[in-house]
């Protein structure tokens, strides 16, 4: 049965001299790893090629046993922007890394989806800015079951007000004063942020919000993960290139350059 979805292309892997297989993130079917032949050599049916990030429609065939066939892909997008702009394809190679990375196949995740697909259209369209990263990292937070508690108690379920909280991500996020003696505090506008990052909202933030921000993402996400992410370790390889100051919001704690990570 041939399908045609939108897709995302989280990661491509070159079988032979001209074949590829595939992993795309698509919203009715999840994530798919699919069989690509000749994509290497066809600019007709893979025009532009393909590549972590791609965004677009995807031809498939659909298999009963072993990996389905990958036809065509139409992107929606012009990437040569991250080609001419380093911190956006690190950018995109950590949101692509990490979907890939958590999502297990065949589980249709179509809020995620839709937050992958915005994230890489606004690092596309614009510099690099953190709270593109912050925010899908907490969208797919929420989406594994992961996120942590920020408006009530982790514990017993006290709503909390918008006040400096005790925190601690490994127990499952803010606590109210009766649980959460001996704990670091949160601020009350990491927290804001942080709920409003979770809703697709871009609020502004100062350079100690975005480094306790990243501090808390990473902190859920870490012990998620079965390996580190190689896209992490492109984030250092910017960070000893010539740069302005950072604000250190990069995933793994690098410090920004240009724009910030």
């Amino acid at each position: 049965m041939k399908l045609r979805v939108p897709a995302i292309v989280l990661a491509v892997h070159p079988v032979g001299e001209a074949d590829l297989i595939a992993v795309l993130l698509t919203a009715e079917h999840g994530k798919l790893r699919v069989a690509a032949r000749s994509a290497r050599r066809s600019k007709r049916r893979f025009a532009g090629g393909l590549g972590a990030g791609a965004v677009g429609d995807a031809e498939l065939t659909a298999r009963a046993a072993g990996l389905w066939r990958f036809e065509e892909f139409a992107p929606r997008h012009d990437h040569a922007a991250l080609g001419r702009d380093l911190t956006r394809f690190a950018y995109v190679a950590y949101l692509c890394e990490l979907t890939d990375t958590l999502l297990a196949e065949h589980h249709p995740e179509p809020a995620l989806f839709a937050a992958l697909a915005r994230g890489i259209a606004r690092t596309l369209a614009k510099p690099a800015d953190p709270r593109v990263l912050r925010s899908f990292e907490l969208a797919l937070l929420g989406e594994l079951g992961h996120l942590p508690a920020f408006d009530t108690c982790c514990v017993c379920g006290t709503a909390l007000g918008p006040v400096d909280v005790a925190f601690d991500v490994a127990r499952g996020g803010a606590l109210c004063p009766a649980h959460g003696r001996g704990c670091s505090a949160l601020p009350a506008v990491v927290r804001h942020a942080a709920i409003e990052l979770r809703a697709g909202e871009m609020p502004e933030l100062d350079t100690s919000v975005r480094r306790r921000l990243r501090e808390l993402t990473q902190a859920a996400i870490t012990p998620l993960l079965p390996r580190p992410l190689r896209s992490v370790s492109f984030f250092a390889q910017l960070a000893a290139l010539p740069r302005e100051a950072g604000d250190g919001s990069a995933p793994g704690g690098q410090p920004g350059r240009g724009g910030g990570h």
